[in-house]
């Protein structure tokens, strides 16, 4: 296990534990408190400086995610009687790796199976410049209203392009998922859209979809000024900016503390500790230096906008949209390029170098700490939203939507062996009518066999069935039975059989 040493104190990198990884564990052992937090941050404990409440407690389930003393499901094995715990997560939506991914997972999972429809899709990605992603940051309503905005601006050009009108019925679908965090983990909101590649028209037989093609770059920058204009307006007319003809450029000061953590995520600076203020510190490989300005294709910008439509699937390429939901709904922080160096700094590497060689992004722990503060969502505000016939009110969407047939059938292609089993579907599911009940959602051993590739229906030493005995929560039974864990011996494993499961690592399960 990996850990960053601040203060004293330990911010665990990795957070699943084994039942028998910590010996004599107790809930609240060695586990940094909201004032150590503050510390740590280099925010101080007055009540002017110190961080919302939300992302204080955010940090805190993060030190118990997975582990073990906090609690956790008891499984047993219906044949040779072996037992494993499985920890609870903290199920938040900041920077929890492992949250982050079984979030990921599902939520592309449903939309493949119930939401998007087997027509063409295009990805659409917005941006905005540095002072419209901190109101966003810190205004989420402000975001919200001008979404609505977006849409329309982008369904209307479509039903143009479709030789057709919104004012007669063409009606897209849009599923705008809002990501706040850059490859450097730097606070940028931006907007990925899943946009269905044309229009949708109410005939006799039922909806009609109209499909269109791929906008060429004179369309693209006119829908670009478009947009641009149209959100300037809806903030001015909100009183969220003002305009001044001898300052065209946007301006915003940050008013608390977590704006000022978020000011200094979006430009590049040091937070807090020494150096605050400075450029954060990188690495570069002078043989990556680009200096080649080639255009990106179906991309145009404008005033430090950038709107991109390079990506997208056709009707029959649903494995392809899966991947493509995966990368838009990851999580923000890549453990594996996630290190410590010599100094005690925080090293991040790049995924894809930076046009000026950057490969690495170093940070203080205090810095690291802020970084990850940034990143924190407020409470209450929905990141996943629905637009257009893939609107819950929309008369259309049970109509296009993915029936429940085919999702069941899709799942059990991907689905394993043991999650089949679970969920036997009778021969007349083959046959899709418009009455046909509701798909269920993934269960929760699904969710991990589709997030880790562990199975927790097999046991791992016979290959028998597992099953849930026990949700144990309370702190002295807690106590005992990792005590009892901790102190016997390791049992002898019976000779393995052809067929029997490798002993899977830890896992994260929901309360």
């Amino acid at each position: 296990m990996q850990g960053l040493v601040c203060h004293s104190e330990a911010l665990p990198i990795r957070h699943s534990r084994s039942a028998g990884a910590r010996p004599n564990a107790t809930p609240g052992s060695r586990r940094p408190s909201l004032e150590t937090l503050r510390r740590m941050a280099g925010l101080g404990g007055g009540h002017e400086r110190s961080l919302p409440r939300f992302v204080l407690t955010e940090f805190q389930d993060y030190l118990r995610c997975g582990q073990l003393e906090y609690g956790f499901v008891r499984v047993k094995c219906n044949g040779c009687r072996h037992e494993h715990l499985v920890a609870f997560s903290c199920k938040h939506r900041g920077f929890c790796p492992s949250c982050g991914a079984r979030r990921m997972i599902e939520t592309s999972a449903h939309l493949v199976d119930h939401v998007l429809p087997e027509v063409p899709i295009r990805q659409w990605v917005l941006s905005f410049p540095w002072p419209l992603r901190l109101l966003f940051a810190s205004r989420p309503d402000a975001l919200g209203r001008c979404l609505a905005v977006i849409v329309r601006a982008i369904q209307t050009d479509l039903a143009r392009r479709a030789g057709l009108t919104t004012g007669s019925g063409a009606r897209t679908g849009v599923v705008t998922l809002v990501q706040r965090f850059g490859s450097a983990l730097n606070l940028n909101v931006h907007l990925h859209m899943l946009i269905l590649d044309g229009v949708y028209t109410t005939e006799q037989n039922g909806p009609r979809f109209h499909r269109v093609r791929a906008p060429d770059p004179q369309t693209l920058e006119r829908l670009l000024n478009r947009l641009v204009r149209r959100i300037v307006r809806r903030l001015t007319r909100d009183g969220l900016l003002i305009q001044d003809p001898e300052q065209p450029w946007l301006d915003l000061e940050p008013s608390d503390t977590l704006d000022q953590l978020n000011a200094a995520s979006i430009r590049y600076r040091i937070a807090v500790g020494q150096g605050a203020g400075g450029r954060t510190l990188t690495l570069k490989n002078p043989t990556l230096v680009r200096t080649d300005s080639i255009a990106k294709p179906f991309t145009a910008n404008r005033d430090g906008f950038s709107l991109n439509c390079a990506v997208s699937c056709q009707a029959q390429q649903r494995d392809r949209l899966e991947r493509l939901c995966r990368y838009i709904t990851r999580p923000a922080l890549c453990l594996e390029r996630l290190s410590t160096n010599a100094a005690g700094q925080v090293v991040y590497q790049l995924k894809n170098p930076f046009r000026d060689g950057t490969t690495h992004v170093l940070f203080t722990p205090q810095d690291f700490i802020a970084r990850l503060a940034a990143l924190v969502p407020r409470p209450r505000v929905n990141l996943t939203r629905y637009h257009g016939v893939l609107a819950p009110s929309s008369p259309m969407r049970r109509a296009i939507v993915p029936t429940p047939a085919n999702a069941r059938r899709r799942r059990k292609r991907k689905d394993s062996a043991a999650a089949i089993a679970t969920r036997q579907c009778s021969p007349t599911e083959s046959r899709s009518d418009g009455n046909d009940p509701p798909a269920a959602p993934l269960t929760w051993a699904q969710r991990l066999k589709r997030v880790f590739d562990i199975d927790i229906t097999l046991c791992p030493l016979c290959g028998g069935q597992l099953r849930v005995i026990a949700d144990v929560t309370d702190p002295d039974l807690i106590r005992k039975i990792l005590d009892h864990v901790n102190s016997r011996a390791p049992p002898r494993l019976p000779p393995r059989r052809a067929e029997s499961h490798q002993t899977p690592p830890d896992l994260l399960a929901e309360r």
